[in-house]
């Protein structure tokens, strides 16, 4: 029975994950894009300020954008070991870091970006 369910479900399943991960993608491209074109200022007044700023190399400047999606804890666990030993295992906290980041010509004009983690 895990068997057929593994073979005709788990495909499926990862399909429909893969669809709609390239879907936020997309939709991250495309926020990013809008920015493209606009003064820095336009950026953090509606971003707000950026996390942290670094030299683009050409003049100009980096605003990165950054933060911790927590998605939540498993609660630690109780359980007793072959030897009759009481044993707790730690609670394991689980998300990923995503940021975003504009590129600023020497105008204050951003021109390009780049985003890690969903």
């Amino acid at each position: 029975m895990v068997r057929r369910w593994m073979r005709h479900v788990l495909p499926g399943l990862l399909l429909v994950a893969a669809l709609m991960t390239s879907g936020c993608a997309a939709q991250i491209n495309n926020r990013m894009n809008s920015w493209v074109g606009h003064h820095q200022s336009e950026l953090i007044q509606a971003w707000g300020p950026p996390l942290q700023t670094t030299s683009d190399g050409n003049g100009g400047t980096v605003l990165i954008y950054g933060e911790y999606v927590n998605l939540g804890q498993n609660p630690g666990q109780v359980y007793t070991d072959a030897w009759g030993n009481v044993r707790y295992t730690n609670p394991q906290q689980h998300g990923y870091s995503r940021t975003r980041m504009f590129y600023v010509n020497g105008d204050g004009v951003i021109y390009s970006w780049r985003w890690q983690g969903l």
